[in-house]
């Protein structure tokens, strides 16, 4: 059983640690070469990285919370476990990749979205991208005999969330017919 999803500090670590692991490194090698040797500045800007990281990772969340519920997804030998329900590859539909622009902040955020036979959908952030700018999920589930026919590429949306919306509206209205 392997996890497809990532954990929510792990993609927002990859999302926004590259940047206070860069202005640490920055800071350290000023440090370093001044031969004034001032722990305060130092210290200063660390703990200022580390409120930056918690405030914007803490603004993304509630942002990813209030739009979008997300669900919790295993990959098995035979299917998926979604938000701890078994679902058999025959039950599953689609699985697409969904490039948005625009959801969190000015990032592009990448999702996993998974459709059942009966119209449910499900969606998940994706992990962080390699070197190649491939999905990681995708990759696994084309090497996946149940899953490989069922994968696809959708096109990058810039309408943030209400990509979203759309979808939850319309299978809403299946549920209700």
């Amino acid at each position: 059983m392997k996890k497809l999803n990532p954990g929510y500090f792990e993609f927002f670590f990859f999302r926004y640690g590259f940047i206070v692991i860069f202005v640490q490194i920055v800071s350290l090698s000023f440090y370093f070469i001044t031969e004034e040797k001032d722990n305060v500045p130092l210290i200063l800007l660390g703990i200022l990285c580390l409120l930056f990281l918690v405030f914007v990772c803490s603004s993304d969340y509630l942002i990813l919370r209030k739009n979008l519920s997300l669900a919790n997804v295993f990959l098995t030998d035979n299917g998926l476990i979604i938000n701890e329900t078994p679902y058999p590859a025959e039950q599953i539909k689609e699985v697409a990749f969904i490039p948005v622009r625009h959801a969190l902040n000015k990032f592009p955020a990448y999702f996993i979205e998974i459709t059942t036979h009966d119209g449910a959908v499900f969606y998940f952030l994706e992990k962080s991208m390699g070197w190649d700018f491939e999905s990681p999920t995708l990759k696994l589930l084309n090497k996946h005999p149940l899953f490989s026919s069922k994968t696809k590429e959708k096109s990058e949306s810039s309408e943030g969330f209400s990509a979203f919306k759309k979808q939850k509206q319309s299978s809403q209205k299946l549920t209700e017919k």
